[in-house]
């Protein structure tokens, strides 16, 4: 990282720093691994990273007493084959339930036929059998309860587990655990190396050569929002696997197959985004990435599209006016017009906190103003625009003008230090398609939190841009810094002028005389 204030970072770091971002930033380390393919890696299987939940199968198995596990796991995991081999791997052997067979499982008292409940060993079953039949649960709780040979383990995600303990109080006696996506990017070569050789060995697919699984570590990484972890959704996990392979012509899945496979991915689920990008393109939505403003500000939001879960950044444009009088405070318009959630909500008043702290400390602000995120047409909630809302204000008050071919992302507290958020990497390549689309000046970037650096990941298109000069990326740890990136202006206080706490402080001043001028009509100087 290069430090573009001049200051060198040693000792106390000011709160106004700026940090712009290098290409060597944005590589993760994943250890060094000498390997050509897969093939001479031992093959690792998704439940041998399963410390937790190997456990709490150990100790089912171990101690007689208890005969329910509960297994929570994401949508994305297999948790019903994952039991199975957790099971396996630790000398059991267990029968999964592969339907809700109400005689296959509690018996019929008709024919006198019994079901697996009666007999002996270990059942693994999704809790949605029972969520689907709360009749059954009566009858089953008898039976376990009745049957000490028994070993039972229920699957499920966050919701079916918890609708069923509500359903069944029973199950709250019962060992719980969970099922981990994230894994740590240590020596993540050789992890995802291993992962990939065991499926592929089960699958029957073409090994993947070093290179490829560098890629899919970085991809993973991105998956978890951070380079210190791999992110390995086990059915998004093979689903990518397999169409690499089919794209792969030689005897090895190559870098470029399993680019083509992300592409394809991508490809298949972006039609929302790429329609947006049109609606830029047409000039339907209006932003501006270059040129300076007043009150103006580029801000930045990431949009889940329904049925894909594929998320994408949105640019978008906020602006924020004065008006005197009033109470003093930031009006939310996106709030009064019920378009905002309970999150965002609090990001408002965060700010009205920051700018009273600030500038009426000791007396009331006599003018107030009005923020709102332009063309936006839906729901918005979340704080990660609070940073960007604060310094459109703040440019309102100090008549500074902001750069608008940055965008700004960022969480702020009361006394403007900058918290981190999410979707980083959405949010830049969303920005960065916009400024390629209208063209890209060298200028153009994106500040962010100093602490989410350790979550960039971004596409070869971004890394690229940024080691040509192209585009940049900032971090920041206080609105100061991203105010002075934003403005060309310094923080300062009330008695340095030309300074944006100055200005304020001025434009206070010039609406306070105003209103006492006002509120004493000339004649009374006359009586």
């Amino acid at each position: 990282m290069k430090n573009i204030n001049g200051r060198a970072l040693t000792g106390e770091v000011p709160l106004d720093t700026v940090l712009e971002l290098e290409v060597s930033d944005l590589s993760p380390d994943f250890g060094k691994a000498e390997f050509a393919t897969t093939q001479e890696l031992e093959p690792r299987s998704y439940a041998s990273l399963q410390l937790r939940a190997g456990r709490a199968v150990k100790q089912l198995l171990a101690l007689a007493h208890e005969q329910v596990l509960v297994i929570c796991g994401s949508i994305w995991n297999d948790q019903p084959e994952i039991a199975c081999d957790l099971v396996a791997r630790h000398g059991g052997r267990a029968v999964l339930v592969k339907e809700p067979d109400r005689e296959l499982i509690l018996g019929s008292k008709k024919t006198g036929k019994a079901g697996l409940l009666d007999g002996s060993g270990i059942l693994i079953m999704p809790c949605s059998y029972f969520i689907d039949h709360p009749k059954w649960i009566g009858r089953a709780e008898a039976k376990i309860l009745g049957n000490k040979n028994l070993k039972l383990i229920f699957c499920g995600d966050a919701t079916d587990c918890t609708q069923l303990e509500l359903m069944w109080p029973f199950l709250n006696r019962a060992l719980h655990t969970e099922l981990v996506s994230e894994f740590s990017a240590n020596n993540g070569l050789f992890l995802m190396g291993g992962m990939i050789a065991a499926y592929c060995a089960r699958a029957k697919l073409k090994p993947f050569d070093r290179e490829a699984v560098a890629l899919l570590c970085m991809y993973s990484c991105r998956q978890s929002s951070s380079v210190r972890w791999l992110g390995i959704l086990q059915t998004d996990f093979r689903s990518l696997l397999q169409q690499a392979d089919a794209y792969a012509e030689g005897p090895v899945v190559t870098r470029a197959n399993l680019l083509k496979a992300i592409a394809a991915k991508d490809f298949r689920e972006n039609y929302i985004a790429e329609s947006e990008l049109r609606e830029h393109r047409d000039m339907q939505i209006l932003m501006e990435t270059s040129g300076q403003t007043v009150g103006q500000i580029n801000g930045l939001s990431v949009v889940e599209t329904a049925g894909t879960s594929y998320e994408y950044g949105s640019p978008v444009r906020i602006t924020a006016t004065l008006r005197a009088g009033g109470e003093g405070d930031v009006v939310d318009i996106e709030r009064k017009a019920e378009l905002a959630g309970q999150i965002h909500a609090k990001a408002m008043m965060i700010i009205n906190g920051f700018i009273s702290n600030e500038f009426a400390y000791d007396q009331g602000l006599p003018i107030s103003a009005s923020l709102v995120f332009e063309q936006s047409y839906s729901e918005i909630d979340g704080d990660s625009a609070s940073l960007t809302g604060l310094c459109a204000v703040l440019s309102a008050m100090s008549e500074l003008p902001i750069r608008q071919d940055l965008a700004v992302t960022g969480s702020v507290d009361q006394f403007g230090d900058i918290q981190p958020v999410g979707g980083v990497n959405e949010k830049i390549e969303g920005f960065f398609k916009i400024c390629r689309l209208r063209g890209l000046s060298g200028t153009q970037g994106v500040i962010i939190p100093a602490s989410c650096v350790s979550q960039l990941v971004l596409k070869p298109a971004v890394v690229k841009a940024i080691a040509q000069g192209k585009f940049h990326i900032y971090a920041v740890a206080h609105v100061t810094g991203a105010m002075k990136l934003l403005t060309s202006c310094d923080w300062g206080d009330y008695d340095t002028e030309n300074t944006i706490v100055h200005k304020i402080g001025e434009r206070i001043d010039a609406v306070t005389q105003s209103r006492s001028l006002s509120a004493h009509p000339w004649w009374h100087f006359w009586g």
